[in-house]
């Protein structure tokens, strides 16, 4: 039986850095539920905010707007194959830590997200 990697090409691993570790992250299926499950809202809504949120000039720090971006976190680190629970992640992340995790989460978000043209497919 063949083996799927040598078949097709296969997502390169991507990670987000957390106490100067690489902890690897992905946006796939799985991530997908675990944003769902974090954010409290289908995946449609969060890409919704999430898109709302990045045409903004100036983010806003409140609770809403972090719960979208630790909701894109946590995701991540799931489908990446990290067992973890919300809570964890939140107290695993240091405070000097969240401007470089947010921008790796966005990055890879940009990298590996589904386009109107994949969901029409």
């Amino acid at each position: 039986m063949a083996r799927l990697s040598d078949l097709v090409h296969l997502s390169d691993q991507t990670f987000i850095h957390i106490q100067g570790q690489k902890v690897p992250a992905m946006l796939n299926f799985t991530s997908i539920n675990a944003i769902e499950e974090a954010y409290g809202k289908g995946y449609a809504q969060f890409e919704k905010d999430l898109n709302t949120m990045l045409k903004r000039k100036v983010v806003k720090n409140d609770r809403k707007t972090m719960n979208l971006v630790w909701s894109l976190v946590y995701g991540l680190l799931i489908g990446g194959g990290t067992e973890c629970t919300f809570e964890e992640m939140n107290r695993a992340i240091p405070f000097a830590d969240v401007p470089n995790v947010v921008g790796e989460a966005l990055a890879i978000m940009k990298k590996q997200g589904f386009q109107d043209a994949d969901a029409k497919k």
